[in-house]
């Protein structure tokens, strides 16, 4: 081993900073962290830049040291009873009176014995004061460096991984680190510049505080024109980089497409709470009235200044451009942006949330939502206003005045804004996914001369005097596995359903989140599921506000079939359901009318993973109900089993958990199980 190899392995430093922690990570210097603050996270939450994997003289270095490093600081403020506005009134009285809200731990830094202390200068509220640090160094460590950092610029940030590299013997690394780090932010500028179809970059107002509110500030402008998007408070209006207080009459003038509730020191969940605390303060915006909300783990991927806020600028850009699909596949094939729910998640302000606003019910299920009689029920007033020959009504929720099916008739065709009574099946509207209010073929199946290799036919193909299944699909495991059923029934020559049948997927979900009920699915998703499988998708949005009740609004979409299918031999209706004999009950009650079929019914669980496992499609938990289970995980023999040990539902059919199928990563054919004679 070389000299400075003995030097660095024996390399003792203090780390006063979370984002100084990350860079030591990355560097490969986690194992010669002695010290790190309360709020660090070791080892880091987050999938760091590695720039040292390579490194021939350490090939085995860990990046964890062999025990949890000490805790060197502490603090007055408890983030996780406080609320927001108690947290600034005392960072205010703070700075105020010069009075420190972080300190150092005792003699925790001293027994420490550090050889270097990575520290800063850049904000007294965050992080123990470098006067504070020096005056401990002076007295109890003469010997050991203290490196300072006041990051400004996102540029600023980088150049800290060179400080701290140097500052540790290794500023190769560092340089490394640097490279790596603004290589892949590239990537994020890139993917947006190349796919983005938008003629102006988006306008994000990104909240690093949001009572009072307060605008991102240093390297956030930076990270905002990285990502393709403009800034709604633009730094021209600003007298100097730092975050800027502003009141909420200035966020509604900025009148943000989007905005990103990222809040210094929070990580998601805190996050998603405190957006919904101040509901009524984000009601006015547009991007409320659109969906356009989000929140994020401000802690971990802007707040600090560190290799994390390249994840920081692919979820900015994620949420700018969640509009345009092609955009929003570049970035998550790019292979560290965070997924939806863990770093990040557009706020549902629209129902009642559970503990942690993740595992919401956005729309009520098909057994609870029933026509609403009070006085903001819009379909009553929308009926009578037709009934009396008017073109518009006012909404009574909202006071906006909405025109009625009566007025779009009078019109002649469809504008293609998305509008509430649009009689045309939203024909013209552009990005169907976004912007329906009524049933719409979301995607109509593979045309023109790709269409004789499609296993089921596009609607315009299929011909009158037609056999319809049209299934129920929500895009989790149960409905995949249908699919997969009926696949087999369409290949299978002794199938007792004789005549060859069409297949239409239908999804609800809700109007304004634009996400499946319970399965915490955006509606995106399954439509991404639909063009890869190539099944035509019918998609049914459902108003809270409306007086609707869900079947009414079922047999509007049938209706939209009806429309495009000329003279339907029968219409099937197929359900995913397994064995729970209430639920089906209420199908065969409420639509009695319809032939409807269950192919999986009683099919053992066994047999279903087996078929999923043929499939090879990865299926993961979007939404769940239990402790320690959590979205994102994935869904395998072991962890039904696991499930059925502990007394739930192996399949999760009680409600325990709900998931996706991720089809997208398997060919069509083997998705689907098409076989070839």
């Amino acid at each position: 081993m070389s000299t400075m190899a003995k030097l660095q392995s024996s390399l003792r430093i203090a780390s006063l900073l979370p984002s100084t922690t990350d860079i030591c990570i990355s560097l490969g210097l986690g194992k010669n962290i002695v010290g790190i603050t309360h709020e660090c996270n070791f080892p880091s939450a987050a999938p760091l830049i590695s720039c040292h994997a390579n490194n021939d003289e350490h090939p085995h270095e860990s990046t964890q040291s062999a025990g949890r490093p000490s805790i060197l600081t502490v603090s007055t403020i408890d983030p996780g009873i406080q609320s927001q506005s108690d947290i600034d009134k005392a960072v205010k009285t703070s700075l105020y009176n010069g009075i420190s809200l972080y300190h150092l731990n005792n003699t925790a830094l001293s027994d420490a014995r550090p050889d270097v202390i990575l520290t800063q200068s850049l904000c007294e509220v965050c992080a123990v004061s470098k006067e504070h640090v020096d005056k401990e160094v002076t007295c109890h460590l003469p010997s050991s460096k203290v490196v300072s950092l006041e990051p400004e610029s996102l540029e600023d940030v980088a150049q800290s991984f060179v400080t701290v590299a140097d500052g540790c013997g290794v500023k190769q690394r560092g340089e490394e680190l640097k490279r790596l780090f603004f290589r892949d932010i590239d990537r994020v500028s890139e993917v947006v510049s190349a796919n983005n179809k938008r003629i102006n970059s988006p306008k994000v107002m990104f909240m690093e505080w949001i009572d009072p509110p307060f605008d991102g500030g240093h390297w956030i402008p930076d990270m905002i024109q990285r990502s393709g998007s403009s800034s709604a408070i633009p730094s021209s209006a600003k007298s100097s980089r730092k975050s800027t207080q502003l009141t909420w009459k200035q966020v509604y003038e900025s009148d943000p497409d989007t905005v990103i509730i990222a809040c210094c020191g929070f990580d998601l969940k805190r996050n998603i709470q405190d957006a919904l605390s101040v509901k009524d303060k984000l009601r006015p915006l547009r991007a409320f009235r659109e969906g356009k909300i989000f929140a994020s783990n401000g802690n971990l991927y802007f707040a600090r200044p560190g290799p994390a806020l390249r994840e920081g600028v692919a979820i900015m850009a994620r949420c700018a451009f969640d509009e345009d699909t092609d955009v929003v596949d570049a970035l998550e094939g790019l292979g560290f942006m965070p997924r939806e729910g863990e770093g990040w998640a557009r706020v549902n302000f629209h129902a009642a949330r559970d503990e942690i606003g993740l595992h919401s019910n956005p729309v009520t299920d098909v057994e609870d939502l029933i026509r609403d009689h009070d006085d903001h029920n819009y379909s009553k007033l929308h009926d009578d206003a037709c009934r009396e020959g008017k073109d518009t009504y006012i909404d009574p929720k909202t006071g906006y005045c909405v025109f009625t099916e009566l007025a779009h008739t009078r019109r002649g065709k469809c504008c293609g804004s998305g509008c509430r009574h649009c009689p045309y099946n939203h024909v013209n509207v552009k990005d169907k996914s976004k912007n329906i209010q009524q049933p719409a073929f979301l995607y109509e199946g593979v045309e023109d001369s790709d269409a004789r290799n499609a296993f089921f036919a596009s609607i315009s193909a299929i011909p009158p005097n037609s056999y319809i299944k049209v299934l129920f699909f929500s895009g989790g495991k149960d409905s995949f596995l249908t699919i997969r059923k009926l696949v087999q029934q369409r290949q299978s020559i002794n199938s007792r359903d004789a005549q060859p049948f069409h297949l239409i997927l239908l999804t609800t979900f809700d109007s304004t989140t634009r996400v499946i009920a319970h399965q915490e699915i955006p509606i995106e998703t399954v439509l991404k599921q639909a063009k890869h499988l190539q099944i035509p998708l019918l998609a049914i949005p459902l108003h809270r506000d409306s007086g609707e009740t869900y079947l009414e609004r079922i047999e509007k979409g049938l209706d939209v079939i009806r429309e495009r299918v000329a003279d339907i031999k029968q219409m099937k209706l197929v359900f995913g359901d397994l064995h729970l004999d209430h639920i089906r009950q209420w199908r065969d009650e409420e639509l009695s009318q319809y032939s409807l079929e269950y192919p999986l019914w009683k099919i053992s669980y066994s047999d279903l993973f087996a078929d999923l496992e043929a499939s090879q499609v990865r299926v993961v938990l979007s939404a769940s109900t239990v402790d320690g289970v959590n979205k994102g995980m994935v869904f395998t023999r072991e962890f039904m089993d696991r499930m059925a040990e502990l007394g739930y539902d192996g399949f999760g059919e009680n409600g325990e958990y709900h998931s996706v199928a991720e089809v997208w990563n398997v060919s069509r054919d083997q998705a689907l199980g098409l076989t070839t004679k």
